[in-house]
């Protein structure tokens, strides 16, 4: 079977909402579906953007992404920025990986002349080093990181 890699970025549609809520909800129905489904990945926030990047079946990626990811409310502007095959997972250990903004993140933007953090600003260029970027990034504790 065939497997992708998607990264994608979208904006939350209400940054006034219970972000805690939100992003715990988020990572719990992700972590649930993807380890039922062989999917693996990593959700990054910051600044009010979204960045996912998520690993598996061809299928069940397209379906995921199309079907649920693009419908879900919380977050508008929903956009691909990396669609690849891919025969190495770089998110193998985690069903979903949670990183929030911080310094290697920030140093990657600045490096990049990218002025801000604004994962839309992503090229095919900054892309995949971008996302090799967020696979070396620890996991975090979404509780710790909100509170």
């Amino acid at each position: 079977m065939e497997s992708v890699r998607l990264l994608y970025v979208s904006k939350i549609k209400n940054i006034d909402s219970n972000l805690k809520t939100n992003l715990i909800e988020i990572l719990d129905e992700a972590v649930d579906f993807n380890y039922r489904h062989d999917i693996t990945g990593v959700l990054y926030y910051g600044h009010g953007y979204f960045v996912q990047c998520l690993e598996g079946p061809k299928s069940l990626i397209d379906d995921l992404f199309y079907n649920k990811i693009v419908k879900d409310e919380r977050h508008i502007n929903c956009e691909i920025l990396y669609y690849i095959e891919c025969k190495d997972k770089f998110f193998s250990q985690w069903s979903m990986k949670f990183s929030p903004i911080n310094q290697n993140i920030t140093d990657f933007f600045m490096k990049y002349h990218l002025e801000e953090f604004n994962p839309y600003l992503l090229t095919a260029e900054t892309v995949e080093k971008f996302v090799a970027v967020l696979a070396g990034e620890p996991e975090y504790d979404v509780q710790a990181y909100v509170s």
